[in-house]
């Protein structure tokens, strides 16, 4: 019988099951030696002090007394940890004692918190003025207005004053168009279509014609669908009469005629340009990550690999937020600005 129940464990060990069988039995024993060390009684009840007693296991494992003595660990394993304890607890009859995702949870808090903790050393970094800069000089070096670094230093320009998300002007594929299917099956293209931007003259009346020699003082951008779900919120912009080069204005009206004279429709996504085999495309995320981190190596060449991979589509709302921070604006305009809901920002 010990024979074959080594030839047993060895199969069910082999088995992706088996593994994850395995893992959580071996975080259970160690939640179980650990409560024996602290001389706890019996590991699983039903007595609110249990609650404590697993947000105390908790804080063991992130200081490295885990059953990997690990000295750092991941809120994602920690997270694994508890469903294995609280399958102890629910074997039994008893009440799980941690929930991951509630704040009102003493292991939850200690999750959550950590958790917080690690997004904050993945997040983006911001674009620079120096960066910036460069993506400047590379538009005009391109010498067309309907080239791909033309288009990004207006998406940039704009996304100075604005912050937009990636997928609020980027696609993922440059010749798909992504949606937002709701569950209706009603789908809504998530970047802005040149029906998003209303430019407004001197006199505070709309242009209709829009062209070259337009000069419009404001525009008014509308954001038919939001991840805060706040569709339908518009927000206008000034334009700057000194730095016409800099101007969110005239960088929107930019995008809208580019995608006019590449034949693009109204109603589709307005970040497109012509590629070198001239055809229609649009730019994707994953490719303003990479422009973003060539610009920044050319301007910063000291970088390492790390710091590079913290560039994406994504620094540029980091860095409108930083812009506005610098400038002086309080919390809350930053927040209304640029769109948030919850004050994680």
């Amino acid at each position: 019988f010990a024979r074959m129940g080594h030839c047993l464990d060895r199969e069910v060990a082999n088995s992706r099951r088996g593994k994850e069988i395995e893992t959580e039995s071996a975080r259970q024993a160690h939640y179980i030696h650990w409560c024996k060390l602290m001389g706890v009684p019996d590991p699983c009840g039903n007595d609110v002090g249990y609650q404590r007693i697993a947000a105390v296991y908790i804080m063991f494992l992130y200081f490295g007394m885990n059953y990997k003595n690990k000295e750092t660990i991941r809120s994602s394993t920690v997270t694994q940890y508890s469903v294995a304890i609280n399958a102890l607890f629910t074997l039994r009859g008893f009440k799980p004692p941690i929930e991951p995702s509630n704040p009102n949870n003493l292991g939850g808090i200690i999750i959550i918190n950590r958790k917080r903790e690690e997004e904050i050393s993945v997040q983006r970094n911001p674009l620079s003025m120096k960066i910036f800069a460069h993506l400047l000089v590379q538009a005009t070096s391109s010498k067309s207005n309907d080239s791909e670094a033309s288009l990004l230093a207006n998406c940039t320009t704009l996304g100075m004053a604005l912050g937009m998300r990636a997928s609020e002007f980027s696609q993922t594929s440059p010749r798909k168009i992504d949606y937002h299917v709701y569950p209706s099956g009603k789908k809504v293209i998530k970047a802005f279509i040149a029906d998003d931007f209303v430019f407004l003259d001197s006199s505070g009346d709309v242009i209709v014609d829009l062209d070259e020699s337009s000069t419009p003082r404001k525009v008014r951008v509308t954001w038919r669908i939001q991840k805060n779900r706040r569709n339908g919120q518009d927000i206008t912009l000034a334009s700057n009469e000194d730095h016409p080069q800099v101007c969110p204005v005239r960088a929107a009206m930019n995008m809208v005629l580019r995608a006019r004279r590449l034949g693009q429709p109204d109603s589709l996504p307005v970040a497109c340009y012509r590629s070198k085999k001239g055809d229609r495309v649009y730019i994707t995320a994953s490719r303003i990550a990479f422009l973003f981190r060539a610009a920044a190596k050319a301007v910063h060449p000291n970088l390492t690999k790390a710091e590079l991979s913290k560039y994406s589509a994504h620094s540029l709302r980091v860095w409108a937020c930083v812009l506005l921070d610098e400038a002086g604006m309080p919390p809350e305009f930053i927040k209304a600005r640029l769109r948030w809901m919850g004050n994680s920002f």
